[in-house]
């Protein structure tokens, strides 16, 4: 028996250094056998979320959750939290609720475990001329598919279904509409001018 067992799961507690230490955010639900489910990792961290975030402290990084529904790392060391992955981030999640919007299609299609986004229309986003534009300012590649797999699905922004349909984590839905409610409070500002 181990004098500093800490109650913690092994396995668990590999996989959710794992995911951390890839800038992978943990959230509530993932894709398992091609089912949208709760994901074992997010119990276990919740479950011992006080031992998990003292232990990362001592190696230097913060535990932070975005709506109690995902949660990532931060080193201490760093203040500024605006980061490149941060911005690229935002950018890829407000080319793509434009790019919704530009083709027509619901907003709530990326909220839909049925619905989602596929490849074919990602990389339509990434065609039309503002969204291009943006795309290049920022150093961001196209196809846009690829860099939304490197950029948001890589990092649990977003989830691949087993259709192969984008569609948003409990992360990304979070900060999708945020950007959302920035766009509609930014248009209402607009109007009231």
């Amino acid at each position: 028996m181990n004098d500093f067992d800490l109650g913690l799961d092994v396995f668990d507690s590999r996989a959710i250094y794992k995911d951390f230490m890839a800038g992978k955010i943990i959230n509530k639900y993932e894709i398992i056998e091609g089912e949208l489910q709760r994901s074992p990792k997010f119990g276990a961290l919740i479950g011992s979320l006080d031992i998990y975030r003292y232990l990362y402290s001592l190696i230097g990084f913060e535990i932070k959750q975005i709506n109690d529904e995902a949660y990532f790392i931060t080193r201490i060391d760093r203040a500024d939290e605006y980061n490149e992955v941060a911005a690229n981030i935002q950018v890829l999640l407000t080319v793509i609720c434009r790019g919704v919007y530009s083709l027509g299609l619901p907003p709530g299609i990326l909220l839909d475990q049925d619905a989602g986004l596929t490849s074919k229309q990602i990389d339509e986003i990434g065609l039309i001329d503002e969204q291009k534009r943006i795309l290049k300012a920022c150093g961001l590649k196209t196809p846009l598919s690829e860099t939304v797999n490197g950029k948001l699905v890589d990092r649990g922004v977003f989830l691949k279904t087993q259709a192969e349909r984008y569609i948003l984590s409990s992360a990304g839905k979070y900060l999708y509409e945020e950007i959302i409610s920035d766009t509609e409070t930014r248009a209402l500002e607009r109007i009231t001018e």
